[in-house]
């Protein structure tokens, strides 16, 4: 199979490690109106979300299309939009990609089924989760680390402490800041920031401390 991907260094090396040497993995920084897709089987764009604009030969490729969609959900990304392609959602954040599964949403339940034999090649075990700003995983560890900086401005403990607390306690990989610094400061509040306008909640209220170091 071959594969376009497009997207951050960091993203496109732990996209990497997940595709088998079978398949025909080619790299871009960024898709353009130059960029061929036709060729192609499967079109992966891992900082979607992130992008003002997307380039419309994507969805009108009548190709597999994986986007991003954390901060933005596929129905965001794909509205308005002519639809060929059939279009699933990643959470393609940093560190979220080496696990031994990957968090996928459809806009469209019934695209499901057309992908599962392109997961079975790519030996991946998804978990379809409801097409919404934060998915899962993201928007329940996020809110940990927003409630680790709550911790941190009212001076309960140190980020070392806090961090050491969570592993001890809890067994994570790392601790609420050192993850932080893995994933981008930047992706954790602008996830934030969107669950809080789709869900309208207060309880995802962001800290203000993490709201002012995402600004330095």
């Amino acid at each position: 199979m071959k594969i376009a991907v497009a997207g951050e260094e960091k993203r496109r090396s732990e996209f990497r490690n997940i595709i088998s040497d079978l398949h025909e993995l080619t790299e871009i920084n960024e898709f353009t109106v130059q960029t061929e897709f036709t060729s192609y089987d499967l079109i992966v764009d891992l900082n979607a979300d992130d992008r003002t604009e997307m380039i419309e030969a994507i969805f009108t490729s009548g190709k597999f299309v994986l986007l991003c969609a954390v901060k933005k959900s596929v129905a965001q990304l794909t509205r308005n939009k002519i639809i060929t392609s059939s279009v699933a959602g990643l959470n393609a954040l940093p560190t979220f990609l080496k696990r031994p599964f990957q968090e996928i949403s459809f806009a469209d339940k019934d695209d499901i089924s057309h992908w599962k034999n392109l997961f079975e090649l790519l030996n991946w075990k998804p978990k379809i989760v409801k097409d919404q700003a934060g998915m899962v995983t993201p928007r329940i560890l996020f809110m940990i680390f927003n409630e680790a900086f709550f911790t941190l401005e009212e001076g309960t403990a140190s980020k070392e402490d806090i961090d050491a607390g969570m592993k001890m306690g809890t067994a994570y990989p790392m601790g609420p800041f050192e993850w932080c610094e893995q994933i981008g400061l930047k992706n954790i509040y602008e996830t934030l920031q969107s669950i809080q306008s789709f869900a309208n909640n207060d309880r995802y209220k962001i800290c203000p401390l993490l709201k002012n170091s995402y600004s330095e």
